[in-house]
Order: structure tokens, then C-alpha cells, then sequence
């Protein structure tokens, strides 16, 4: 409370009103869900198994559908690579400056997947074209969980030749996306992975 005084014209008299301090709403804080605590959830395990790329402007009515990412495929609103291997390491947090007793913000997080493709020759075209596209979001797949990005995603192909006799040569493919949030993983449709003649 804060006296503030007022002054009468007849009478020299000290007046206390409430004052309200200032103050920053807290507006920041979202609403947390309840933590899930089931030790009979089935486990699910690594490796990026499969991919695809989703254009931008394509929203999935209903991402665990089968028909729907049939359809979608067929149309040429997702590209899909039924067979990698790859990996996705923990993300990069992105701090900015803090305020007050805060020391740090955390702004968000950079991320970068790698997968390795096997169909090398034939898919040059296809590597030249989408290398520095930022016009497609990205699905990525574990054991049976999809993983689709909110973030459109720069996409870095490479094709290195190592000195070994054995070396299977492949791309590599660096898959890089700014995000505030992670991708939450859904029931993924294990029919869809095959290879896809378009019009077929």
C-alpha cells in the first residue's frame, strides 16, 4: 500500500487511499497436463526407420490413417522413404537473456536428424532437388511411433565415397528445423511403408 496524499482546499489534511503497486501478470504460464504413469505401456525402440517429407501446406485430418497417407502419397503431397536408418540426437536448446532473478529463457531448440538412404545412383535428381528446400515439414519414424514436425525443415544431402573396399556407399542426409516444442509421437500406419509408383 502507498499513501498518497490529497490536499483539501479548507482543511490541511492527510488522506490515505490505496494505491495499487505496479506488477507484471503472469501470463506465461500454459496449463500442464497430467504426468501418464503406467509401467505396462509397451516400450518403444530406436532407430529413424523410416521418413517422409509433407508439404507444407498439406494438414493430416487423421495422421495414424492409412487410407489417408495412401491418398496423400498418391497425390504428390508426401514423399515417403520406406527404408533408412538413422538417428536423432537430443536437440540443441536454443537460451536467450534472462531478466530479474531469471538467468536464462529458453527461445526454443535447433534439431537435426541423419538418415542414411541405400537407393544411391538412381536418386540424385531427387537429392539435388530437395537440398535447401524449406517448403516441407518431415515425419520421422522409430520402432512403430511417427513423429511428424510443426517446423518446415532444411534438408542438407550428401554422398560421401569412404576408402574402404567394403563401404557400401549411400546418402547421407542431414534433415535440420528450428522448433519451440517436440514432435509428439502417433500410432504410425506400418501398411503404408512400400515403395510407391506415382498413378499406380
Amino acid at each position: 500500500m502507498i499513501a498518497n496524499a490529497i490536499i483539501h482546499p479548507k482543511k490541511r489534511v492527510l488522506k490515505t487511499e490505496k494505491m495499487a503497486t505496479g506488477y507484471y501478470p503472469n501470463t506465461c504460464d500454459a496449463v500442464v497436463p497430467p504426468h501418464t504413469c503406467d509401467p505396462c505401456l509397451p516400450r518403444e525402440f530406436g532407430r529413424v526407420r523410416a521418413v517422409a517429407f509433407i508439404k507444407s501446406e498439406y494438414t493430416f485430418l487423421n495422421p495414424e490413417s492409412q487410407l489417408e497417407w495412401e491418398t496423400a502419397i498418391q497425390n504428390g503431397d508426401v514423399i515417403l522413404i520406406p527404408e533408412v536408418h538413422g538417428q536423432f540426437p537430443e536437440p540443441s536448446e536454443q537460451m536467450g537473456t534472462g531478466y530479474g532473478d531469471t538467468v536464462e529463457t529458453l527461445l526454443g531448440y535447433e534439431f537435426t536428424l541423419t538418415y542414411y538412404d541405400r537407393n544411391y545412383a538412381s536418386n540424385c535428381d531427387f537429392y539435388n532437388a530437395l537440398q535447401g528446400q524449406q517448403s516441407y515439414r518431415l515425419m520421422y519414424k522409430s520402432e512403430s511411433l511417427g513423429h511428424l514436425t510443426s517446423a518446415t525443415v532444411t534438408v542438407i544431402p550428401k554422398a560421401p565415397i569412404e576408402d574402404d573396399l567394403n563401404a557400401e556407399v549411400v546418402w547421407m542426409v542431414q534433415v535440420k528445423w528450428k522448433d519451440n516444442s517436440h514432435a509428439c509421437p502417433f500410432a504410425f500406419p506400418s501398411e503404408v511403408l512400400k515403395c510407391y509408383e506415382l498413378g499406380e
